[in-house]
C-alpha cells in the first residue's frame, strides 16, 4: 500500500486496524443501553405487563358473565382465580412502587380501555385466550431474575392451563 515513516503498511493491516477501531467504538456504548424505563427494574416491567394482561382477562370474564356467554358458575369461578392472581401480582410489586404504572409505562399499551368492543367473550374464545396466556407465562417467567417471581408467574400459567382445559370441557 505505501510507506509511512519508513514502514510498509499492507492493505490487510490498514483494513484490520479500521475494523478494530470501528468495533471498539461500536462496543463502547453497549453497556449503557436499557430496554426498560429507567425508574423501573426489568422484573417490575414484566410484572406490570402480566398485571395489565390480567386486567384485560378480568374484563373479558365479566363481560362473558354479563352476556351469559357460557356456564355462569364456571366463568365466575375462573374470574375469581384471575382476581386472586391480580392480588398476588400487585402484592409482588416492589415496596416503593405505586400500584398504578408510571406515566411512561401507562402511555404504552395499557392506557386504552382494557377491552375492545369486538373482544372475544364466548367460551371457545376464552379457552384460546387462556391457552395463549399459558404460553406467554413461560416467556415471562424466563425474563425475570427473581426466582420467587418466576415461580409465581409459572404457577399462574399452570392455573391458566387448567382454565383452558375446563373451558374446553364446558
Amino acid at each position: 500500500m505505501g510507506q509511512v515513516n519508513g514502514c510498509v503498511i499492507s492493505r490487510r493491516t490498514a483494513l484490520g486496524a479500521a475494523v478494530a477501531g470501528a468495533a471498539v467504538a461500536g462496543l463502547a456504548g453497549c453497556g449503557e443501553a436499557e430496554w426498560y424505563p429507567a425508574d423501573m427494574t426489568p422484573d417490575e416491567y414484566v410484572l406490570r405487563s402480566v398485571i395489565r394482561e390480567k386486567e384485560r382477562m378480568v374484563v373479558r370474564y365479566e363481560t362473558a358473565i354479563a352476556e351469559g356467554s357460557g356456564p355462569a358458575e364456571l366463568l365466575e369461578q375462573l374470574l375469581g382465580h384471575h382476581l386472586t392472581h391480580m392480588d398476588a401480582l400487585v402484592e409482588s410489586l416492589p415496596a416503593d412502587a405505586s400500584p398504578s404504572p408510571p406515566a411512561d409505562l401507562a402511555a404504552g399499551e395499557g392506557t386504552a380501555p382494557p377491552e375492545a368492543p369486538d373482544a372475544v367473550t364466548d367460551t371457545a374464545g376464552l379457552r384460546l385466550l387462556e391457552s395463549a396466556a399459558t404460553s406467554a407465562r413461560l416467556d415471562q417467567a424466563g425474563a425475570v431474575s427473581d426466582p420467587g417471581l418466576a415461580q409465581l408467574i409459572t404457577g399462574i400459567g399452570a392455573c391458566e392451563a387448567g382454565h383452558a382445559y375446563l373451558l374446553a370441557r364446558a
